[in-house]
């Protein structure tokens, strides 16, 4: 050890920062420096991959130090395994001191990537390119996770939902990669820990989040469908369909879907913001999202929208409102105007698809079905939720044989559905065995009266 904290005093003092630049199509050298100092270096990495390796975290930190200090564009693993070796020492260390000062070099390590962002692109393989998002959503993740433990003092979950907005709002402004499931599973808590503290401030916000969430976990779903390796694509589905499930399990038991809050909200706002299409169109969608989407707000927001610009959501709003009033022939218009109005024909199958769940919703399951092929026709792609939205049908009509083929269906149309057929299908055989237990008892209770009745009537004769 002695030798070795001697090399790392030496490597220190020898090593010369490179300057700050692009490094396309460089060599390790041209990034480190040349001679002695490139010696020093290439041992300190080699040192470094070995103690990670043989998961020696303490000796791992030794030679990571100088690395990051004096040739922070070696290369990306002195980030990525700098990441998992920092986190694990905070996991493990029983030192206070020590696990913040961990914490601390966590958090400094993603702000120094950040900060040399287009330089580490420059050299990096196209896969392995990262965004400002993709480096601030781990750093939010690291932050919430390892914050309560390592910087109890300074940790506020005003800060944790703080970092994941930023990662957010840098998501949807530079894109990214690949948001990890349990990244979003672990936002998703935070988003509701802010709820709890303020039901009413932060709801609007928590739903929004709630639909964030979702459609991320979805649209990394979508990956599944891409891999052509069936293991692979198995392991896509199973790392976000479980973070889907916790999500939709936390937001059911949140309920903050309460509709009578939801248009106490909106109620006021729509008319304040009825000028404001962007606004208009967000309430839309939030509404229809948490079945708010029969109630004379929702049809207001619709209609100011539509007038403003009629896009398809304003659209469905203005159809469901004629059709609630039992004007079918316009509500029929409209519906079909909310599916011409999209761009493309995936975006009209999905369009379709939302009108077949209102019909649904509604209780007129033949137009659900008909919109349903319409959706398959339009967007083959969506087969799989087709089905799903055949078995929910078929689960109202009472027709639990037809909707748990439906789910079988559904499962091998579509792997990124799987998680939740398998669930639907559970639920329904739960329903089954309510149903066959309730059917048994009264066949019980029948014959125990039935019994009774006889015995009553043999008295009587008597």
């Amino acid at each position: 050890m002695k030798a070795r904290q001697l090399f790392l005093s030496i490597a220190l003092a020898t090593f010369a920062m490179p300057a700050i630049a692009q490094y396309e199509g460089t060599s390790l050298d041209d990034r480190i420096g040349h001679g002695e100092d490139s010696l020093n270096t290439r041992r300190n990495l080699s040192m470094f991959n070995m103690d990670i390796s043989n998961n020696q975290f303490t000796e791992a930190y030794e030679v990571w130090k100088p690395i990051m200090e004096m040739a922070p564009f070696a290369n990306l693993r002195i980030y990525t395994d700098g990441s998992y070796m920092l986190q694990t020492l905070i996991t493990q260390e029983k030192d206070p001191a020590l696990k913040k000062q961990y914490f601390d070099e966590l958090m400094h390590l993603y702000d120094l990537r950040l900060q040399n962002l287009a330089g580490l692109n420059s050299f990096a393989k196209a896969h392995l390119q990262a965004t400002e998002g993709d480096v601030v959503y781990p750093k939010a993740y690291c932050y919430a996770v390892y914050g309560p433990q390592a910087d109890p003092e300074g940790y506020t979950i005003d800060n944790a939902y703080s970092h994941f907005a930023t990662a957010n709002r840098l998501l949807e402004q530079t894109g990214g990669r690949e948001v990890k499931g349990y990244m979003l599973d672990i936002f998703f808590r935070i988003s509701y820990a802010k709820y709890q503290a303020d039901n009413n401030g932060f709801r609007e916000q928590f739903l929004q989040d709630y639909l964030d969430s979702k459609e991320l976990c979805e649209k990394m779903l979508q990956m599944a469908k891409e891999e052509s390796d069936p293991e692979r694509a198995a392991r896509i589905a199973a790392e976000y369909d479980q973070p889907l499930n916790n999500i939709e399990g936390i937001f059911a038991q949140s309920r903050a879907a309460d509709r009578e809050q939801i248009i106490a909200i909106f109620g006021p706002k729509i008319e304040a913001n009825k000028d404001n299409l962007a606004y208009l169109k967000s309430a839309l969608t939030l509404m229809a999202a948490n079945d708010c989407d029969d109630d004379p707000v929702y049809y207001r927001a619709a209609e100011y929208a539509y007038n403003i610009q009629p896009t398809y959501e304003s659209a469905i709003g203005t159809a469901q409102k004629y059709y609630k009033e039992g004007r079918n022939a316009e509500s029929v218009r409209y519906y079909n105007d909310a599916i011409e109005l999209c761009q493309s024909e995936a975006q009209k199958g999905i369009i379709a698809l939302r009108v077949a769940a209102a019909m649904r919703k509604a209780g007129d399951y033949a137009s659900a079905y008909a919109y349903l092929d319409r959706a398959l026709a339009y967007n083959p792609d969506l087969e799989g939720k087709c089905f799903i939205q055949r078995a929910n049908i078929a689960i109202k009509e009472k027709k639990y044989t037809e909707a748990k083929q439906y789910c079988d269906r559904a499962a091998a149309a579509d792997i990124t559905l799987a998680g939740q057929a398998q669930r639907l299908k559970a639920n329904i055989q739960t329903v089954e065995a309510h149903n066959a237990e309730y059917a048994r008892q009264k066949a019980e209770y029948d014959r125990q009266q039935a019994e009774i009745r006889a015995e009553e009537e043999f008295w009587r004769q008597k």
